[in-house]
């Protein structure tokens, strides 16, 4: 009885420590990762285009959609972005989740902001994975690409 108690504890210790795993994804050829760890990725360019993937613990286990239209609302409504495009990417774990490019006026200035929700179930709690890249308007055409296969590649 307490082998088998002693395997339970050790493979849900094993669990919660592999979900919570360090982020990985191959950045852009231009981009310099300037952090990386448990939870979270960061990556810039000369030009300070910027890469930020992010993990936050759900533990209400709110499904993509529900995390779609907050996120699309936050945005829009309370920050002023302006949606240009929504659609549908897989990560590199085969996981769905939810593409959207967004442009503000930030400084003066035209952003555009590619955001990427993806929502991992968890026994406990959910982690919701959110990756974005900022760059002015310019610097954003020519680098999307680029970031999006990248972000198929998030892990």
């Amino acid at each position: 009885m307490k082998n088998t108690l002693r395997f339970f504890a050790f493979a849900t210790v094993a669990l919660a420590v592999g979900a919570s795993g360090c982020l990985t994804m191959q950045v852009p050829e231009r981009f310099l990762v300037v952090e990386r760890g448990c939870g979270v990725l960061r990556a810039i360019t000369p030009e300070e285009s910027k890469i930020w993937a992010r993990d936050f613990d759900d533990e209400t286990k709110a499904s993509l959609a529900f995390w779609k239209d907050a996120v699309k609302a936050d945005l829009i409504k309370n920050r002023g972005y302006t949606l240009i495009a929504e659609s549908q990417i897989q990560d590199g774990g085969g996981r769905q989740g939810m593409l959207m490019t967004l442009e503000a006026t930030l400084g003066g200035r035209p952003v555009r902001e590619l955001l990427a929700v993806f929502v991992i179930d968890g026994v406990f709690s959910n982690t919701v994975r959110v990756a974005e890249y900022v760059a002015d308007k310019d610097a954003f055409e020519a680098e999307v690409e680029g970031v999006k296969k990248s972000l198929t590649t998030l892990h």
